[in-house]
């Protein structure tokens, strides 16, 4: 009788242990599962935000990109409707294959007048389309953008973008209107990758889809359709991005489930949507899912056999002593199929019985926790195990109650998982599993990498890779929390928005290491700059920003700031043996003072950033009202500067410079001008600085070099043309060929060209301006060094090339009568141009006195109002300043 209980026992335990080994089989199969299942819905979400950003970001370029063009045309057509025609302005065959299908110009009576689609052959009215009738009786400047509809002319499904046109009077000229493509929208988002059940959609905020794509043949079908029903409509209105599942919507059109994110189009009343199927952001995770219930299949499957053979072997040793060792056998072999499945699992196993005593746990669940050896023998108590825990500090940070606490919750007889973060930074993820009749079993994860990698990715979202700073998107969300206290009465704060001067020299002479390394210590000198509670940032490029808490007198304190932060910039850098002198711009904004959003401030500060530069740099400026007025008087000037070539609109002038040697004029400089028909004469230092930031200095000063040319061939023999040529041009491909034609053209001879450069040639990308510069000499062209003395003026320039001619700065030569420090400049630069044969130009030489002196300082050549104001060509009389400078009279 006591063998057969023995037996009977055994094949107890066997069971028990079996059901313990397929709980967890299955526990690690769960816990695999649903964390394939939450990386792909991680995964699906990222995806379908990052590309609902780029639609966004495209959508707002194609309506900004066409609005801006259809800005520009209005103006033209309003300035000359009679004479307007769309082949003067734009190239109307390129349209064809662009997303502007056609531009149209629409009379007020609603007749179409102007088409890009070419000549108007029969009355086309528009009269009743809205895209048209809105502008009628409305005074607003604003863009339309229509439902989509089929083009009156080019028959193709189309979105409508018109703005309203003005009379000189004042009243209702009719419209000009742009027309987009939607199936050339729609082949965009194509080539985008969704996966076989996404679709991208652009909707209006009336709920109109506008365009929409997908692998469905039916695609085409939505666009017009409303879908104000669906959830997005009440999200959008409460956050500008976000993302659901399309279950939540009451209509679905197609029946597929999808992760929907969306995202409101900047300052347009349109939202980019793309849509991931279900299906296809969870189908990895249902392979991965399949392929683990396989193995607790499998795995289930052996221990159940296991099981099976080891309980028949019971019932038959149970008959008959004499297979007692047969059974023994069998329950050593049934063990070790336990030990090898139990100690070979990723994770740590514990079980413990209703009495909260261990039953059984895997080696790894000791080393886990630092247990020893006593305390994982079967019978051992878990307030012993967490208590031992505790004094060996191998538990979550707050050991006090952590013991009564899981007491409580294992007592609980409920199943949960939680996330404990060690005292020495590890963290156990923990899956707690009740079992009938008491007692459960738990398995225990060392995810820690895994939360560091999340950490990790989350960091570099917020931060800069490079200089280990805050990025934009920190900047705004700091920025926002600024206001946020702002109105509930809080403290204001400063935006400082700066800009490194030249610092493209650097990367392009000394590579983007040096640069790289020049970056990362522009940072350190910023951050020691503030305090705790002020953040720094780079936005990208050398462009950084700092958000300061304001103290005291806000205006005075954030131009005290300003003044530490050029003073630390501007400290030398050393590279590789490479000594660096950079400066930095910076633009102020005070808020609220100068706004209260967010955007407003970033647009304040970047004005008074562009004001700071274009006064010379290495400076700051604070935000004036004045400065949003320059801004639009400069993008006037920039549309007017496009057309002042092509209407002929710039002068030359010319200006002599004397070779004080013989009292002769040895060169002529060309001046241009530019004679606005409503301004009038506008200065070059109004107008340059636009042409070189836009690349329209590369016609300008084409322009400038073949009429200059042309002019000087008929001078006498000796005298040389001077002309300057911008940093910029020295980036266009081919200059030296250019210049070359234009000489042959004109007949002018090479060794009659001179042209002036400033040292920033040489600062900006010096090998191949150098190498230019050679070429340009080896055609016997001669190169000038223009306004040395400002600037860097590094004596190291005129080490890097033999220049004909050094022209010393007019700053120098007003003070040499008054100012010693000027006057021994001049002498010194003269003395360096005689030891290296380089003639020197006294430039703004106004007065005898002047002339007398610059002549003494050892100056081969002088320039300015002594010897006449600049004039045209036709007023260029040599003769008569030769026969002035041979008398002894400059003027």
């Amino acid at each position: 009788m006591p063998m057969v209980q023995y037996f009977r026992a055994f094949a107890q335990t066997t069971t028990y242990l079996g059901v313990v080994m397929i709980v967890a089989i299955w526990g690690g199969v769960y816990l695999l599962t649903n964390e394939a299942h939450d990386r792909a819905y991680e995964d699906g979400l990222r995806q379908a935000s990052n590309l609902t950003r780029l639609f966004e970001e495209y959508i707002w370029r194609v309506i900004r990109g066409t609005d801006s063009e259809l800005l520009f045309l209005r103006k033209e057509y309003e300035h000359d409707p009679e004479n307007f025609d769309f082949a003067n302005w734009i190239d109307v065959e390129r349209l064809g294959g662009d997303l502007t299908v056609h531009l149209s110009i629409t009379a007020p009576d609603g007749i179409i007048k102007l088409s890009t689609l070419g000549p108007i052959k029969s009355r086309v009215d528009i009269s009743e389309i809205e895209s048209f009738s809105v502008h009628v009786n409305s005074t607003s400047d604003d863009l339309y953008i229509s439902t989509p509809s089929i083009g009156h002319m080019s028959g193709k499904p189309s979105i409508q973008l018109t703005r309203r046109l003005v009379r000189p009077d004042g009243s209702f000229g009719g419209v000009i209107a742009a027309s987009l493509n939607v199936m050339q929208l729609e082949e965009f988002y194509n080539t985008i990758d969704i996966g076989q059940g996404g679709i991208i959609s652009l909707v209006g905020f009336d709920g109109i889809i506008r365009a929409r794509s997908g692998r469905d043949a039916g695609a085409m079908g939505f666009i017009g359709r409303s879908i104000t029903d669906r959830r997005m409509f009440d999200l959008f209105r409460q956050k500008p991005t976000g993302a659901y599942w399309n279950s939540a919507d009451p209509a679905n059109f197609e029946g597929i489930s999808r992760l929907i994110s969306y995202r409101v189009v900047e300052g347009l009343p349109l939202i980019a949507v793309v849509g991931s199927a279900e299906s296809d952001i969870f189908q990895q995770a249902m392979s991965t899912a399949r392929k683990y219930n396989q193995i607790g299949l499998f795995l289930t499957a052996i221990v159940l056999f296991a099981i099976a053979i080891a309980v028949v072997r019971q019932l038959r040793l149970a008959a008959a002593t004499a297979a007692l060792q047969r059974s023994k056998m069998s329950l050593e072999e049934t063990n070790f199929l336990f030990d090898t499945a139990l100690e070979n699992m990723a994770h740590g196993l514990s079980m413990f019985d209703r009495n909260q005593r261990l039953v059984v746990c895997n080696d790894h669940y000791g080393e886990m926790y630092g247990l020893p050896s006593a305390l994982t023998q079967r019978g051992t108590l878990l307030r012993d195990i967490l208590q031992a825990r505790v004094a060996m500090d191998c538990c979550p940070r707050d050991p006090e109650h952590y013991v009564e606490e899981r007491l409580e919750a294992v007592a609980a007889l409920k199943p949960y998982y939680a996330v404990n973060e060690m005292s020495d930074g590890r963290i156990f993820a923990v899956s707690h599993q009740p079992l009938q009749g008491g007692g459960w079993v738990a398995i225990h994860q060392d995810i820690t990498a895994q939360k560091q990698a999340e950490t990790q990715i989350a960091y570099l979202a917020r931060h800069d890779v490079l200089t280990d700073l805050s990025n934009r998107a920190v900047l705004r969300e700091r920025m926002e929390e600024g206001l946020a206290r702002l109105r509930r009465g809080g403290k204001p704060f400063t935006l400082f928005m700066l800009d490194l001067d030249l610092f493209k020299a650097v990367n392009d002479s000394l590579g983007h290491p040096v640069g790289d390394e020049l970056l990362k210590e522009v940072a350190r000198r910023l951050a020691t700059c503030l305090r705790e509670t002020d953040t720094v940032a780079r936005l990208g490029g050398d462009e950084f920003a700092i958000m300061a808490m304001a103290e005291g007198d806000q205006r005075k304190t954030a131009m005290e700031m300003a003044d530490r932060l050029l003073e630390a910039v501007a400290a030398p850098y050393v590279f590789d043996g490479h000594r660096l002198d950079i400066a930095t711009s910076i633009g102020i904004a005070l808020a609220p003072e100068h706004g209260t959003d967010v955007d407003q401030l970033i647009k304040s500060a970047d004005l008074a950033l562009y004001k700071a530069k274009a006064e010379g740099r290495n400076t700051y400026r604070v935000f004036e009202i004045s400065m949003g007025a320059d801004a639009h008087a400069r993008r006037t000037v920039e549309i007017d500067l496009r057309n002042a070539l092509t209407r002929g609109e710039f002068v030359l002038h010319y200006h002599p410079i004397i070779d004080m040697r013989t009292n002769t004029i040895a060169n002529v400089e060309a001046l241009i001008r530019w004679d606005h028909p409503e301004r009038g004469r506008i200065a070059p230092a109004d107008f340059i600085p636009i042409a070189e930031e836009t690349g329209l200095i590369n016609p300008i000063g084409e322009w400038v070099l073949r009429r200059a040319c042309a002019d000087a061939a008929s001078w006498p023999a000796h005298v040389k043309l001077a002309a300057n040529l911008s940093p910029v041009q020295f980036r266009r491909a081919g200059l030296v060929d250019i210049i070359a034609s234009i000489l042959t053209e004109s007949g002018l001879s090479p060794e009659r060209l001179m042209l002036e450069i400033t040292e920033s040639v040489l600062m900006q990308g010096s090998a191949e301006n150098i190498e230019t510069l050679h070429r340009l000499r080896r055609l016997g062209i001669s190169i000038v060094l223009d306004d040395f003395g400002t600037g860097y003026s590094s004596l190291s320039y005129l080490r890097m090339f033999p220049f004909d001619q050094i022209k010393i700065d007019r700053s120098f030569v007003s003070e040499i009568s008054r100012n010693l420090e000027c006057s021994a400049i001049i002498s010194a630069v003269a003395t360096l141009g005689v030891t290296l044969q380089v003639d020197t130009v006294a430039e703004g030489v106004e007065t005898e006195e002047q002339l007398v002196l610059v002549r003494v300082a050892g100056c081969t050549h002088a320039q300015g109002f002594l010897f006449g104001q600049p004039c045209s060509v036709s007023q260029l009389d040599f003769t008569r300043i030769v026969a002035r400078m041979q008398r002894g009279e400059a003027a």
